[in-house]
């Protein structure tokens, strides 16, 4: 019997009813695991997940508090500029006023070397956050869950994860823990500038009027 297809295709058609095939088919495989409420591998790894989300939060509230405390702009200014942004817009904005406020000399080395972190943790989070997660076998490791993050301008990365070409948008159940040691780093290293800028600022004396 002839199998009916749209005219002018040709292989590409079979190519990519194939590849909707098998999205499909994981598709239904996770649907049925879901309703069977058993317990999965998944679990670990979405709770690895929320953790992560907890310490970059911290991260970002640490990185608002650093731009208030060497600026005189007022805290709800500095919010409404930072809130809502992606991450990468608020580094560029934390940049900013923190290369505008200044920091003592003796901080100025310990700020770049959190500006270099931070830039190397958001392609990471942006990884994770935005992802999906899957389960498999992979080159004689256990079958366990990994966070595969969506990679721009690249429609295979999920096949190429089934295929085991995993590169650094995959993650396991360790690196995604990994990922929320290095933020819990940078939160310290962010609370502990802070407090000690802080410790060496000099108060603002009020001006006292002379009486009348």
């Amino acid at each position: 019997m002839n199998t009916l297809r749209p005219v002018g295709l040709g292989p590409a058609y079979g190519i990519l009813m194939s590849r909707n095939s098998r999205k499909a088919q994981r598709r239904r495989k996770w649907r049925r695991r879901l309703k069977s409420g058993v317990r999965t591998p998944s679990d670990a790894i979405h709770q690895a997940l929320g953790e992560f989300l907890t310490e970059m939060g911290r991260v970002e509230f640490r990185m608002l508090l650093l731009m208030d405390l060497i600026n005189e702009a007022p805290l709800e200014a500095l919010f409404d500029e930072y809130s809502g942004r992606t991450f990468a817009d608020k580094i560029k904005i934390f940049k900013k006023w923190c290369d505008f406020g200044g920091v003592p000399d003796e901080h100025k080395a310990t700020l770049q070397r959190l500006y270099k972190e931070l830039d190397e943790l958001r392609p990471i989070r942006n990884f994770l956050v935005h992802g999906e997660t899957w389960e498999g076998a992979f080159k004689g490791k256990p079958y366990q869950p990994y966070r595969v993050g969506l990679v721009k301008k690249n429609l295979e990365y999920l096949d190429e994860f089934e295929r085991a070409d995993h590169g650094p948008n995959v993650f396991d159940v360790r690196q995604v823990r990994d990922a929320t040691r290095r933020c819990a780093g940078i939160h310290q290293e962010l609370t502990e500038l802070r407090d000690a800028i802080a410790a060496t600022a000099v108060p603002c004396e009020e001006q006292v009027k002379d009486a009348p």
